[in-house]
């Protein structure tokens, strides 16, 4: 089995031809001498010795007979050493399978970010200079990817210390504005109307701090997606109470279409927060009156679920970067950050899922989200 399977390798293929070739060449060389130095040692004995046939002559015989014994004796040397020849190639051979399947599992070691395999017991090989360059790059990978953890934890301390430090003074403004609105009757109309913004513009802020602190986790991936199986028609059912504020204010409608039991695997916290943020743009760009979709599929290979609407679409132009961070589509209400499609991108890629849209302007406007199964 080992001499098949080698003599399916085209480098053993290449080296015993050119190991035959030679020895067949040297072969020829040294009969076609030993053949000449005989012709020329019988032509000798006939003129010394005047012999009539070349039968007749028993030293000519001797002659023959010797070369025959040399003839034998080069034939089995010549296929002694193309058997020791052949068996060296196949240890060699075998021997080379071994250096590069241990370098694939090692290899794999690696992709998995398992840094801590053991690479000290270095054979002396054609792959001992490749090993030990593989253990010096991995030294650096393993220093760099717990130099970046550390940074990940410093980092993600840093935003709960800044997510604190704001709101803190924010949570006070935001209770003594409600405080002052709660005792509206004792103001005039023009300090209600500036309490009254001043209140909006604070829970805007507020949105925006929280957006902004998410967004910069899901970047730093200071932040794990605990993942578990959730029933869509459950997260459809709450995401829908959650929205029912924002449609009734257009006087707008959710219909939800999911024809079986489907459940996926997804942090409910997080996905609710994506599909939140599409609803939302989704109601921003939607007619009074109007209808948004939410339709669920399943599929041997992914979750599909398509939000539509019929608004004022997303212009040829806009649709490439409507989910680039802070992009403003020339739609775009003056009170949007161009935050919300970003955040939703960001939080469903984390899931390994992928996010589509297309879109007809002043027509509808259809995203597509895809969870892996």
């Amino acid at each position: 089995m080992l001499i098949i399977n080698s003599l399916k390798n085209k480098n053993i293929k290449k080296y015993l031809i050119l190991s035959i070739l030679t020895i067949l060449i040297v072969n020829i060389i040294i009969i076609s001498s030993m053949m000449l130095i005989s012709n020329n040692e019988k032509k000798s004995i006939i003129n010394k010795y005047e012999v009539e046939t070349l039968k007749q002559s028993f030293a000519i015989n001797e002659i023959n007979n010797k070369i025959y014994k040399y003839i034998y004796i080069l034939i089995g040397t010549n296929i002694l050493t193309l058997f020791l020849i052949t068996i060296y190639y196949l240890f060699s051979l075998n021997n080379n399978e071994k250096e590069v399947k241990n370098m694939r599992k090692y290899l794999q070691e690696l992709y998995q970010k398992n840094y801590n395999v053991d690479i000290q017991n270095i054979s002396e090989s054609e792959f001992s200079n490749l090993k030990s360059e593989i253990y010096k790059i991995v030294l650096e990978l393993k220093e760099k990817s717990e130099n970046l953890a550390r940074d990940r934890e410093t980092l993600s301390n840093y935003l709960a210390d800044i997510s604190h430090q704001i709101r803190t003074p924010l949570m006070a403004i935001t209770a003594m504005t409600d405080a002052i609105i709660e005792n509206e009757d004792n103001l005039d109309n023009d300090t209600k109307k500036f309490i009254f913004e001043i209140s909006r513009q604070l829970n805007q802020i507020n949105w925006l701090i929280d957006n902004l602190l998410k967004m910069a986790q899901l970047d730093t991936k200071t932040i794990t997606m605990k993942q578990e199986q959730v029933d869509i028609k459950e997260l459809f059912s709450t995401i829908q109470k959650n929205m029912n504020i924002f449609i009734e204010q257009k006087n707008q409608s959710l219909i939800i279409n999911v024809n079986e039991d489907i459940n996926v695997y997804i942090d409910k916290k997080w996905m609710m927060e994506a599909v939140e943020n599409i609803l939302k743009n989704c109601i921003e760009h939607s007619k009074e009156n109007s209808k948004i979709e939410i339709e669920c599929i399943k599929n041997p290979l992914y979750t599909e679920i398509q939000i539509k609407d019929k608004g004022t679409g997303i212009s040829k132009e806009d649709l490439p970067k409507i989910f680039d961070k802070f992009y403003k589509g020339k739609n775009s209400s003056s009170n949007s950050f161009g935050i919300g499609l970003s955040l939703a991108k960001s939080i469903i890629e984390s899931h390994n899922g992928e996010i589509l849209v297309e879109s007809e302007e002043n027509k509808e406007t259809k995203f597509i989200i895809k969870l892996y199964n």
